[in-house]
């Protein structure tokens, strides 16, 4: 066996020129036999050629086992071993992502090596260079209570100016005698504190870049230095490149090339492409542009020599590296791609806390500039189920801060002010910075809370804010007190008119005064953007003339180039909206209107709508497309523009505004919908759809305001329903006959059944993975057809008619006609499509006022929780003149002329309609329109075409699931049986049983009914039936609730489901009452079961008898039963039942007995989705069909 200093020789120089394998196996050779301080020394060594090679987990397991095995070999004080645990203790965090118990564990082994016999005080060269563990342990422990201070626990500044001292008289010693091996660690040490947070700190400015420059010269000079280590030297002062500007980089500069000679010369494996890869990244910091083919492909041949090398550290860096290069908001696609080769690497090297700092790091950007909230929100709650405060109080409370922005942006202030005054309370006087960036976030979910401008929420969100700014001038902390006066300028005072705001912006300039030195040069920047901005809105409210709307103008534009130079292209954007908006009031105040200045408002949002749209600012996108289409609809309406270009302006927000909605997807289904409509009623997107048919209209564009009044219509429901729906069959036969849309099909689908069932981390991963696959598919026009389904865009004219086409071939040549009303300037109108005529458009000469009034006065529960007074209007019969519905008969008068007797009809309501029982009204004399037709009802026409297509797998699955029947009618604390209740109670389950046992089905009823019971029942149906009860909170949207035996199964829990493409019927009191947000989007259980899987959906809009309910039942199932025997018969495959003619026939059995002729006993009953279902042929056993 060689010596330990040959050993040691070699396998340093081996490290030196980055062969970390060749030094890896000398070092594990050697200790086969070492033992003694050969053996400790030799451990040390492997440890620190493991952590350069980047394998963090080994050399941290390496060192432990040593520690472990050899306990009782070496006293606990032996020097090499505090070496040896000093390592350790400073990789504990990086890979186990914690710094708990680590601070207290480090200072307990430098006390411990200080106290040691012949270990000098720390200012006097001499007794420092007597021990290469003292050097290794100071620089450890040095660099341990910087990462410390960084990311988890303040350092006193005195203990931090300590273990810094040392360094410097350190290096100048041990260069005096000659070791520069030594110096070079404790200059790369130096060089390296000097790159982190903590040397900014106020009380450090004894840390200097020029001293860094005199250690490296000093090596580069030095006799005793070796080519690899002055290489060495002047590649570690690069790091420090895009952190310090200081005249002392022209030094440096001119040593660049040098080193490159040397490492060349010394056969280095990477340290060249090192370089290489800093310079190409300095040039992509410069101008995104600069990343060209060929300097994309230069940097993945540095991977490669990384990969070829086996260098994960460095090659690790240089990943972060190039990230951190990437202009904000610039490269989605990129970044996604390094941080899938981040996480693959991290995966070898083990370094866990580097990596969910950059994740974390990563995100914040991504929310800034992209403002993607639901994806952030998602991946920022899987980091943070997985760190405690206790590991890492930096990440928590960013986790935290970042979460609360993305509740902020998505207008959900309850959660954004939890989760910020969580990111207050982790951060609290710690990292009193970052706390100060979170109370921001506070004051911002304030405002969200309180909508804006309404007290008393406004004036509490003023005295938080002014408390915090008296805190912050009084801290120095100068940028926190601009932030939070910008909020209060810009959200509150200068939009009330408040003469506050002129004293807050005079007071912004003060504070700007103090913020050079203070504050980087962008943050500078950006706060003087800001001002300028927020002068240019000031003037927006006053007394227009030239030099004031000059003023203004300069203003913006100050504004814009300020931005530029803080690098924020977004809010550069966002200024050049805002002066759009200014310069639209000086187009209102011109007589005539001026065409050369609302040209301008338009030009000025096209600049802003393609900066978000490059950025992929979803948020933004959204609303300057909006303004966009709201400044050339009125240069339409003055005769500057056609409506084509009109027209084409507004499709533009309406697209934009469906990317917004389809941002939210990744959220759980219930959620998804209901922010998405949350957002159609905040984002002004009706009013975009408004605009577009009225231009429709009145140039008569009868096929383009059925396109618009499709777009208009529950485009929420729509996504959750195509977010698990498969690509239609012809475009899937195409799709699978091509070898590669095949392959990138099958990954998709592979990584989509990897989501459902990841851990949270794991499932961060694999979602980036999921966009990278996507950006593929869409290079393919067909595969990028399939996306757009996914994206629930509205249905076609084409698409409606030859589904209307289909549905005749299937129901015996019944006609199909799709029935729309859509209000239009406040009157509402019908508009019939009938095969391959065009949209028949007619007034019903009724406003959306008369109908608003009718229901209040009809349905809506009266004061004092009495019944409305529907239920209980029986003076009059329907046939007579004066009863309640004739009165809004005219709502369906034109299908008279519009459809034909025995036609199918889809009815597709809007707004307030949604609660009216169209079917109930009188198409002609004594008829309702549920007697001359069958009736089906669906949110939206694109909501039908996707139900009917699924209905139509349910033909194709498995005999195995059949009919199943569940009832609960039991009494409740809060609702007691009396003697004919529990009459009814047997008779509700008898009537299952019977029907069942008819039908060849299953029935399960009473405290069988569990909630567990229940969702299996429904999972494993193709019809699937219950009675019972259903609760309704009106004012909670959405906050129905299913009464089961053991519990109430609310929405939140149906949407949750995965059905099998089902029919369910739900004899329930209010089963089919939506809730109706704005933009025609309804929110109940029929919702609910519809987005979980279900084809169609049977329900009641108002409360039922129950013995009405059994009636119902009984005719509907043997109408089913009789017309699947019928196709039995005809030998007709498939089997298709017309679920709307069997509706129809049972409503009208029950209209014509004396105990239910009323229309609120038999029109409570509405089908939603498909209009029929295609069953198996042994859906119900050949026994039951003869019977």
């Amino acid at each position: 066996m060689s010596s330990w200093i040959e050993a040691k020789s070699t396998a340093q120089h081996m490290n030196d020129v980055g062969k970390y394998d060749d030094a890896i196996k000398i070092l594990q050779d050697f200790l086969l036999a070492a033992r003694g301080d050969d053996q400790l020394c030799a451990t040390a060594e492997l440890g620190t050629v493991l952590t350069n090679q980047g394998c963090l987990k080994a050399a941290f397991n390496t060192l432990e086992h040593t520690l472990e095995s050899d306990a009782t070999l070496y006293p606990s004080d032996h020097p090499f071993c505090l070496q040896l645990r000093m390592q350790a203790c400073r990789l504990r965090p990086i890979v186990k992502a914690s710094f708990n118990g680590v601070l207290q564990e480090a200072s307990g082994i430098y006390q411990t090596f200080s106290a040691l016999d012949g270990i000098g005080d720390l200012d006097t060269c001499r007794t420092l260079t007597r021990s290469i563990a003292q050097i290794s342990i100071n620089i450890t422990y040095t660099a341990l209570l910087f990462m410390i201070n960084d990311l988890h626990d303040r350092i006193s500044i005195h203990q931090l100016k300590t273990s810094v001292a040392w360094q410097i008289p350190a290096f100048w010693g041990l260069m005096q005698e000659g070791r520069v091996r030594e110096a070079l660690a404790v200059a790369q040490n130096y060089v390296r504190l000097l790159n982190t947070s903590t040397a900014q700190q106020n009380g450090l400015e004894d840390m200097r870049f020029s001293s860094a420059i005199e250690m490296v010269e000093s090596i580069i000079e030095s006799p005793n230095a070796v080519p690899v280590w002055k290489a060495a030297a002047v590649g570690e002062l690069l790091h420090l490149r895009n952190k310090v500007n200081e005249p002392g980089w022209e030094r440096v500069n001119c040593l660049e090339a040098e080193a490159i000679r040397l490492f060349q010369s010394e056969g280095h494996t990477h340290a060249v492409v090192d370089i290489r890869l800093r310079q190409a990244c300095n040039r992509v910091g410069q101008s995104f542009l600069n990343l060209t083919t060929e300097l994309l492909q230069e940097i993945q041949g540095c991977f490669q020599v990384y990969e070829k090398n086996n260098a994960p550290g460095p090659y690790s860096r240089a990943v972060t590296l190039v990230l951190s290069s990437i202009p904000p908001g610039q490269g989605f696609d990129l970044r996604v791609s390094l941080l899938d080769i981040y996480s693959q690497l991290s995966d070898i090297t083990g370094a866990e806390l580097e990596h969910v700092v950059l994740k974390v790091r990563h995100l914040s950007n991504w929310l800034s500039h992209s403002t993607r909230s639901s994806q952030v929100i998602e991946s920022a709650r899987s980091i943070d189920e997985l760190i405690d405060v206790r590991d890492c109080r930096w990440v928590k409370g960013m986790i935290a801060n970042i979460t609360s922005n993305a509740y902020n942006l998505l207008g959900d202030g309850d959660n954004a002010l939890e989760w910020a005054k969580s990111a207050v309370d982790r951060w609290g006087e710690v990292f009193r910075l970052e706390r100060a960036g979170a109370t921001l976030m506070v004051l911002l979910a304030m405002l969200n809370k309180c909508g804006g401008l309404r007290p008393p929420g406004v004036r509490e969100a003023i005295d938080f804010a002014e408390r915090e700014i008296s805190h912050h001038l009084g801290d120095g902390l100068f940028l926190a007190a601009f932030e939070k006066m910008a909020v209060l300028a810009g959200s509150i005072f200068l939009p009330k008119g408040d003469e506050r705001g002129g004293t807050c912006l005079d007071s912004m300039e003060e504070c700007l005064q103090n913020l050079p030195g203070k504050a980087t040069p962008d943050e500078v920047n950006y706060c003087r953007a800001q001002l300028h901005q927020l002068r240019g809105q000031i003037l927006m409210g006053t007394e227009l003339d030239h030099e004031v709307t000059d003023s203004r103008n300069e203003h913006f534009e100050q504004a814009v180039a300020f931005y530029m130079k803080a690098r924020n292209p977004v809010s550069a954007a966002c200024a050049r909206q805002i002066q759009a908006n200014a310069l639209y009031t000086t187009f209102q105040a011109r007589v005539p209107p001026s065409w050369s200045v609302l040209r301008r408002c338009i030009e000025l949002s096209d600049i802003a709508k393609d900066v978000f749209e490059a950025l992929d600012n979803t948020l933004m996108l959204a609303e300057s497309a909006r303004l966009c289409g709201f400044f050339q609809f009125k240069a339409w309406s003055h005769g500057f523009v056609s409506g084509d270009t009109a027209l084409a302006s507004l499709r533009k927000a309406d697209q934009a505004s469906a990317e917004r909605r389809a941002e939210v997807s990744i959220l759980a289904s219930f959620e998804a919908v209901s922010r998405k409509q949350k957002f159609v009623m905040t984002s002004g997107i009706e009013d975009t759809h408004a605009r577009a048919l009225a231009v429709c209209q009145l140039e008569g564009r009868m096929a383009d305001l059925w396109s618009w009044i499709q777009c208009a219509k529950a485009r929420s429901v729509g996504d959750q329903l195509t977010n698990q729906f498969p690509i239609q069959a012809t475009l899937n036969d195409d799709i699978m006959r091509d070898p590669e849309m095949k392959a990138l099909c099958e990954e998709e689908e592979a990584v989509t059944q990897q989501m459902t069932a990841a851990d949270p981390v794991v499932r961060l991963k694999l979602r980036s993975d999921l966009h990278l696959i996507h950006v593929k598919m869409a290079g393919y026009p067909l595969l990028r057809q399939a996306l757009d389904l996914r994206k629930s865009t509205p249905v076609s004219i084409s698409e409606i008619r030859d589904l209307g086409q289909k549905m005749k071939c299937n129901a015996g040549g019944m006609e199909v006609v799709f029935v729309d009303w859509v209000d239009l300037g406040g009157t509402i109108w019908t508009v019939a499509l009938k095969s391959d005529t065009p949209p028949q458009v007619v007034s019903c000469g009724i406003t959306v006022g008369e109908v608003e009034a009718w229901k209040q006065q009809w349905l809506d529960v009266q004061d004092g929780g009495r019944l409305a007074a529907f239920f209980v209007d029986d003076e009059y019969d329907e046939d007579e003149p004066d009863y309640c519905l004739r009165s809004i008969d005219k709502l369906v008068a034109s299908l008279h002329d519009l459809t034909s007797k025995g036609e199918l009809l889809v009815f597709c309501p809007t707004n307030v309609l949604h609660s009216i029982p169209l079917h109930a009204l009188w198409v002609e004399d004594n008829t309702p329109v549920i007697q001359r037709n069958p009736v089906i009802y669906s949110a939206s026409l694109t909501t039908f075409w996707q139900c009917y297509r699924r209905s139509e797998l349910t033909g194709t699955i498995s005999t195995d699931l059949g009919l199943n029947m569940a009832g609960v009618y039991e009494p409740r604390g809060d609702r007691k049986f009396s003697s004919e209740q529990h009459a009814e109670q047997l008779n509700v389950y008898t009537t299952l049983d019977q029907l069942a046992e008819r039908y060849g089905g299953k029935s399960i009823s009473g405290q069988a009914v569990t909630a567990e019971c229940f969702k299996q029942m429904m999972e494993t149906s193709i019809m699937f039936h219950f009675h019972g009860h259903c609760r309704l909170d009106q004012p909670t949207l959405g906050d129905q609730s299913l009464e089961l035996a053991d519990e109430l199964l609310p929405i939140r829990r149906v949407f949750e489901m995965k059905l099998q493409s089902p029919h369910i019927t739900l004899v329930a009191c209010d089963s089919a009452l939506q809730v109706i947000s704005a933009g025609d989007e309804p929110l109940g259980v029929v919702t609910a079961l519809l987005c979980a899987g279900a084809s169609s959906v049977l329900g009641t809009i108002w409360p039922t008898l129950s013995s009405t309910g059994r009636d119902f039942s009984g005719e509907f199932y043997s109408d089913v039963v009789d017309q699947y025997r019928q196709s039995l018969k005809r030998g007709s495959s498939p089997t298709i039942v017309n679920l709307a003619e069997a509706l129809r026939r049972a409503v009208l059995a029950l209209r014509t007995r004396r105990k239910t002729r009323q229309p609120y006993h038999w029109a409570a009953f509405v089908l939603h989705g498909s209009s029929s279902i295609t069953l198996p042929h042994a859906f119900i056993p050949e026994r039951r069909v003869n019977t």
